[in-house]
């Protein structure tokens, strides 16, 4: 199933932009500049019924206005409302219209007739938009969709091909040549030109629809299994969109399905089509929150942090106490480094939720990211009276402890999480490590060591072991043990040296 008057989508959205110039250039045409260039950015909006409401009082006033018609007869067609569009659009040349509303209108025109079933109509369009405008895609498509629909195979295989030679990732000629591949018995190439249109546009469903067709001509059911499931998802996707799209002509302002047409674009993961409609969304309706939150939490995912924080810092206008807002926007200036704003942000968030220890968290990392051990240990100190007390903060708060020189409080943290979590290794290797250091307990440190080792064989676990034999002057076991961490790490020059060490003691050792 084609899309309707999907193919025009981009030339439009491309020469939008040079239509309004050419507006500004020839106001002198028109009385009403004002109303146009209001109508205009209706249609920028996607709010076609009000550029209508606003268009179809001047085109009576003013029939002879090409700029109106053009634009009118736009709206129309974006509306899928061909056979209107088409008696707005077709006199335009005899108005003495510029040479880019021309050429655009010859291009739509081709479109529309296309659409209409009139395909010779269609045919004189894009060849004079060809004539016009080579180095366009879409005539040269419209071009090979007339020679398609006449049986001409092998005409609009060039077009299709020229099509592409103007534009490579204009994606629906691709589907027309796999189609007319699949029709020629041509499987590899109708594979060829399939697959490349999935590269393209990952969300239609049509080439998936052609796959099935080929893998059941060559007997892979396998491979026309999967598409059938990619095509039956997909269409149903297509579907739901379309049936929301027609729903939003008839209701432009209607903001709910808006909402449900980027939220069915995130679920089916079409991220991009998702941010541009909630894009769209905070552009004409600003105090949407839900808008602003979704878009921030997409450009997120996409790593485009700053139009995430521009969405951040509108959605904490609309609501001020949001909590999740200040402890997303609090992590992206923490991943910016960006500290200051975090701190601040995360700090109010503690104020709205003082129970929270998310926030705790956030302001903990910023603390280290700055080199503040001393104040990232007080606020782990307060994670843990909140109650959050799980092995993994357990053992943060005792490396915390140790920076700090309380050594004492850092066993008491590291044998607390060994309660909560027997079958992590890091608490046994710290306690080793203190232990080792220290001289102190080395029955227990030796304990402690092979345990961690036992739990996680590492290089870092056999240098700690190593460490506690050499300080009980165990060197045989201390070398061969280094000597594992060694072949594991063997670059490592921490790893080296103690076996130097080692060594040197066992050179230094009376016989």
């Amino acid at each position: 199933m084609e899309r309707i008057g999907s193919t025009s989508a981009n030339l439009f959205g491309l020469t939008f932009g040079l239509c309004l110039i050419a507006n500004l250039l020839f106001s002198g045409v028109t009385p009403d500049k004002h109303e146009l260039e209001l109508a205009i950015g209706y249609v920028g909006q996607e709010s076609y019924p009000l550029a209508i409401g606003v268009l179809s009082p001047l085109l009576r006033k003013n029939p002879s206005s090409f700029l109106v018609r053009y634009y009118l007869g736009d709206c129309y067609r974006r509306q899928r409302r061909y056979h209107k569009a088409s008696e707005i659009l077709s006199p335009i040349f005899t108005l003495n219209p510029t040479e880019l509303i021309s050429n655009q209108t010859h291009v739509m025109l081709a479109e529309i007739y296309l659409q209409l079933g009139q395909l010779d109509l269609a045919f004189e369009q894009a060849k004079s938009a060809i004539k016009n405008l080579p180095n366009l895609a879409e005539p040269h498509y419209y071009v090979g969709k007339v020679y398609l629909f006449w049986r001409q195979l092998d005409h609009a295989r060039t077009a299709f091909i020229q099509s592409i030679q103007q534009n490579s990732t204009f994606s629906d000629a691709y589907q027309e040549l796999g189609h007319i591949a699949l029709i020629q018995n041509q499987t590899q190439k109708a594979i060829e030109h399939f697959r490349k249109m999935i590269d393209l546009d990952p969300f239609d469903h049509r080439p998936h629809f052609g796959l099935i067709k080929v893998y059941q001509q060559i007997d892979n059911r396998e491979l026309a299994n999967q598409h059938q499931k990619q095509f039956k998802t997909l269409k149903k996707y297509f579907d739901q969109i379309y049936d929301l799209q027609m729903m939003l002509v008839d209701e432009p302002t209607n903001v709910q399905i808006r909402l449900k047409i980027a939220e069915l674009h995130y679920r089916n993961q079409n991220l991009t089509a998702s941010l541009n409609d909630y894009r769209t969304i905070t552009v004409k309706h600003p105090g949407t929150g839900e808008a602003w939150d979704q878009l921030g939490r997409i450009s997120m995912q996409t790593e485009d942090f700053e139009t995430a924080i521009s969405a951040f810092d509108h959605l904490i206008q609309l609501r001020p106490e949001s909590l999740e807002t200040h402890l997303r926007l609090g992590w992206i200036y923490t991943k910016q480094q960006r500290f200051e704003e975090a701190k601040q942000l995360l700090q109010k968030a503690i104020r709205l939720s003082p129970s929270l220890t998310l926030a705790y968290h956030g302001l903990a990392e910023v603390h280290l990211a700055e080199g503040n051990s001393d104040l990232a240990l007080s606020v782990y100190e307060q994670i843990v009276k909140l109650g959050d007390c799980g092995p993994d903060i357990m053992i943060t708060l005792g490396q915390l402890r140790i920076e700090n020189g309380q050594t004492n409080e850092a066993l008491v943290a590291f044998q607390t999480a060994i309660k909560s979590e027997r079958n992590d290794s890091r608490p046994y290797l710290y306690i080793a490590q203190i232990y080792a250091e220290t001289g102190t307990y080395l029955v227990n440190a030796e304990k402690f060591a092979q345990k961690a080792v036992k739990l996680n064989p590492s290089p870092l676990e056999l240098s700690t072991l190593a460490l506690v034999y050499l300080r009980q002057d165990k060197l045989n076991l201390a070398e061969d043990t280094i000597r594992q961490a060694l072949s594991k790490s063997p670059d490592n020059i921490d790893y080296q040296k103690r076996l130097d060490e080692i060594l040197q003691a066992q050179n230094n050792k009376p016989k």
